[in-house]
C-alpha cells in the first residue's frame, strides 16, 4: 500500500566495511543518539552527528562507518510520500528554515573492485546479492 511507516532502534558497534544496504520500501530517517555515522553513499559522503538527521532516499545504496567506534539511534522507516523540505524563509521564529540548517553529501567517488555483499530489503525481508565492487562507484 505504501503508507505508513516502522520505527527502529539501532545499535552498532563495527562498520559496515564490506556490505552495502539499500531499502526498496521505503526511504530512511536516520537520527543518531550517541556516536557520530559517517554515511557514505552513491551520491557522496555525510557525517552525522547526535542532534542531527540524515534522510537516505528509497533506493540509494549506503554504508556505515563509525568514527567513534560505537553508535546507537533510531531509524525511521517511511513508506509513505516522499519527505519534503521546509520551505525556506528570513524568519526562523516563525518555524521557517534557513540554508545554513542543511547540508548535503560531498561528492566522493571509490573505484575499488573486491567483494562486496548488497543488502537489500524488499517488503520487509532482506535479501542479500554479492558484488564484485565498492557500492559507491
Amino acid at each position: 500500500m505504501q503508507s505508513g511507516c516502522a520505527i527502529y532502534v539501532y545499535a552498532a558497534n563495527r562498520p559496515m566495511e564490506q556490505r552495502a544496504f539499500y531499502d526498496a520500501d521505503g526511504e530512511l530517517l536516520i537520527v543518531p543518539q550517541q556516536g557520530r555515522l559517517f554515511i557514505t553513499t552513491e551520491l557522496g559522503r555525510l557525517l552525522v552527528e547526535p542532534l542531527e538527521m540524515a534522510v537516505i532516499p528509497r533506493g540509494i545504496r549506503f554504508k556505515v562507518e563509525l568514527p567513534e567506534g560505537a553508535a546507537r539511534g533510531y531509524v525511521c522507516e517511511n513508506f509513505g510520500a516522499a519527505f519534503r523540505l521546509p520551505d525556506l524563509g528570513p524568519i526562523v521564529s516563525n518555524g521557517l528554515a534557513c540554508e545554513r540548517d542543511f547540508s548535503t553529501p560531498h561528492a566522493w567517488y571509490e573505484d575499488r573492485e573486491d567483494r562486496h555483499e548488497l543488502v537489500c530489503e524488499v517488503p520487509r525481508t532482506p535479501v542479500s546479492a554479492p558484488m564484485a565492487h565498492s557500492p559507491s562507484t
